[in-house]
């Protein structure tokens, strides 16, 4: 996974933004050699994006979040092996 944190200044208004990735354990591998969906409903390669703000600038501390998530299509896949 991944995480960053950044101060902004916009308009007068002082924002934190922290961007977090999570990727998922059960299907995991390079893009070429694992597609689909397992045997147990599991995506390959499955993350997790999400961005949230928090307006400090108010006296509540405003919050805002936004998730994104991708994956395989979850279909089974099979592929012979040139190699």
């Amino acid at each position: 996974g991944a995480f960053i944190q950044r101060k902004l200044h916009d308009y007068g208004r002082s924002l934190n933004l922290m961007l977090l990735a999570r990727r998922s354990r059960h299907f995991a591998g390079t893009r070429y050699l694992k597609r689909g969906v397992s045997d147990r409903g599991k995506v390959a390669n499955d993350v997790e994006h999400e961005q949230i703000i928090h307006d400090e600038t108010t006296s509540e501390g405003v919050f805002s979040s936004y998730l994104q998530i991708r994956g395989s299509i979850p279909t089974f896949w099979t592929q012979e092996s040139s190699v």
